[in-house]
């Protein structure tokens, strides 16, 4: 029987939009519980066996797999309050700063747009989209009208970060609601200066999250020790912190808590889905086991694979 090769030509990574990623799902994680009295995993919850399964015995309940023909499912949880995705900072700053907080256009004049736009194409093809965000950059500190949009002539006030993840506008502080809201009504072809890739459909305020995809129990599985108790993996202990400080958010939003107790919730919720994805961001402590050793969460366990 003839071999038929194919080569890559190139790989391209991008990011999930809410729809595609509740799509992607096979259960809705709903509950931090991950077992019953007798030890059998919890419907919505982490080791819901919709998410693939990790015991002898037991079958998926979506591909009817056992124990190894499983290759495992994601879930989501579904965000009382979107939240910030940390591996995009820099690209939400760059938007805020560079459009007007108005009529949402880029911060340049037409004629200027129109002068640069081939320039751009070209940085982006010879030195990738990286070099021309700088072009871009660049130009937008040196042509437009400062603290005032060229379209709408409106005044702008300036955007600041507070690392890791808070914004600022004039000492006030954004929440992900209004990043989201004015991330949301930035034309496409403004961001296509941004070297954002539009074709595929991407949106910037995808960058603020309102669900997350939960890994496969596969990918996380538990071990049992010597005394019969489960220990369960990294992931899913930080996620089962997201799980819990989400749950008591939804709760507090639907009771009409006061405004500071759903702050501090949301703040919360904002640590853990950031220490979940990278347990080592600059100016904000690490999850950590009660022993004290920080947790190895997704970034980490990335970083510890061998090519």
């Amino acid at each position: 029987m003839p071999q038929i090769h194919k080569k890559i030509k190139s790989i391209s990574f991008g990011v999930f939009s809410p729809k595609h990623t509740v799509d992607l799902a096979a259960a809705k994680i709903v509950t931090p519980e991950l077992y019953d009295r007798e030890g059998y995993p919890v419907d919505g919850g982490l080791m819901d066996i919709r998410l693939g399964v990790i015991d002898p015995g037991l079958r998926c309940k979506t591909c009817g797999g056992k124990l190894k023909e499983c290759p495992g499912h994601f879930g989501y949880i579904e965000l009382a309050r979107p939240v910030v995705h940390i591996n995009y900072i820099r690209q939400v700053l760059d938007l805020l700063k560079s459009t007007c907080k108005f009529c949402s256009r880029l911060m340049l004049p037409d004629i200027t747009l129109k002068k640069y736009s081939a320039l751009l194409a070209k940085v982006a093809e010879e030195e990738g989209i990286d070099a021309r965000r700088q072009k871009l950059r660049e130009i937008t500190s040196k042509y437009k009208i400062k603290d005032k949009c060229p379209h709408c002539e409106k005044k702008q006030e300036k955007i600041k970060i507070e690392k890791p993840y808070n914004f600022y506008e004039n000492e006030v502080r954004l929440s992900a609601i209004e990043i989201r809201a004015r991330l949301e009504k930035i034309s496409n072809e403004d961001l296509d200066l941004f070297g954002m890739d539009v074709s595929t459909g991407f949106r910037p305020e995808w960058l603020i999250l309102t669900v997350i995809s939960i890994p496969p129990v596969t990918m996380r599985p538990s071990i049992t020790l010597e005394s019969g108790e489960r220990s369960e993996d990294d992931l899913t202990h930080k996620l089962g912190d997201v799980v819990r400080i989400n749950q008591r958010l939804f709760e507090n939003i639907n009771a009409g808590a006061p405004e500071v107790i759903i702050e501090d919730l949301w703040d919360l919720l904002q640590y853990h889905i950031t220490t979940f994805f990278n347990n080592e961001v600059p100016q904000l402590p690490p999850a950590r086991h009660r022993g004290g050793q920080p947790l190895k969460t997704l970034a980490e366990r990335i970083k510890s694979k061998e090519l």
